[in-house]
């Protein structure tokens, strides 16, 4: 009990030790005191600090690393002329802050969840994507003995009665959902918000207003949704290798999805937006939309609103025809 006592209050007092330490860095986010670095994009200038940005980002590092890039080293200055500037200002916000401001969401200093976990643990998050009830197909390929047994309902081998995986075109599948749940989650108590609920005093200036902007599409005909903006941090956050964003962004990515894409119609322009900018080794995102519209595609209202996009992109729709097959498997156990 000792032992149990004591870990509690290490880990504890490393989360406060991290709060403080971002706290003192949001001082100097956009600020040019400290500042030795400067980000051109989109017609907008941005202070920066090396000792923040480059060490968490190994594409910033190499870019003003003398061996890497001479002439941004050289002038501490880079451009990112492609990238949209309202975007990087999330992003540099995470690196110092731990979070980032989004709709109906003021970052006011607390980090996210992702931002306190060891590189490790990201990682395997990022391999882990959050589910709607069911697991993803596993790609490893079920054993003869294992297909066998499947087709003998009075075999105790796995995936039988008391097991929650089958196989489906001759793979495993876990029917039961499978991700990274945050240290809270783990530890069996009632999660946190630790997305949406910050604790500081202070604000990010100026990006509140802005994320109520960036909601507005088409001169505020159609709310966009916040799952626009964490899809593009998360493919930025990819770009610039900064895997504890991408978490971040693909779980609030899910969460916004999950509670508004069949009200939304512009969810086919989002999935065909996801689907031209991330390659197709990026299984785990790809397979949220995927999961979404699958567990639904039996309705006529849905295959009518995602055809379009489905006979766009070809992986999706097989994608969302195998997560369908999952999906009713699923209830029938």
């Amino acid at each position: 009990m000792n032992g149990e006592y004591a870990d509690e209050q290490d880990n504890a007092i490393d989360d406060r030790c991290t709060t403080s330490i971002h706290a003192s860095l949001s001082k100097l986010l956009m600020s040019k005191k400290f500042a030795d670095m400067t980000i051109r994009c989109g017609g907008e200038t941005f202070n920066a600090h090396q000792a923040v940005v480059c060490t968490q980002s190994p594409f910033f590092d190499r870019a003003f690393s003398n061996s890497f890039n001479f002439k941004e080293a050289a002038s501490k200055t880079i451009d990112l002329p492609e990238d949209d500037p309202e975007i990087l200002k999330r992003f540099l916000e995470f690196l110092y802050t731990g979070s980032y401001t989004c709709l109906g969401t003021l970052n006011e200093g607390r980090p996210s969840t992702p931002a306190t976990m060891t590189s490790q643990e990201v990682l395997e998050a990022l391999d882990r994507p959050p589910g709607v009830g069911f697991d993803i197909p596993n790609t490893q390929k079920a054993s003869p003995q294992k297909q066998k047994a499947d087709a003998n309902p009075m075999s105790s081998t796995p995936g039988q009665q008391g097991d929650s995986s089958a196989t489906l075109f001759g793979y495993i599948l876990d029917v039961d959902a499978d991700y990274y749940p945050p240290p809270a989650e783990r530890e069996g108590q009632e999660p946190e918000e630790e997305y949406n609920d910050f604790d500081a005093t202070t604000s990010v200036v100026g990006l509140e207003d802005e994320a109520k902007e960036y909601k507005a599409h088409d001169a505020g005909t159609e709310p966009r949704g916040d799952y626009f903006m964490h899809l593009r941090v998360y493919i930025m956050a990819d770009k610039y290798d900064v895997p504890a964003l991408r978490l971040l962004a693909r779980d609030r990515f899910y969460r916004e999805a999950e509670l508004t894409w069949e009200e939304a119609e512009n969810f086919p322009t989002l999935v065909d937006e996801l689907y031209r900018n991330t390659p197709p080794t990026d299984i785990a995102m790809r397979e949220i939309v995927c999961r979404l519209v699958g567990s639904r595609i039996s309705d006529d209202e849905v295959r009518d609103k995602m055809r379009s996009v489905m006979t766009e992109h070809g992986e999706f729709a097989v994608g969302v025809m195998e997560y369908h097959f999952v999906h009713a498997m699923s209830n029938w156990w």
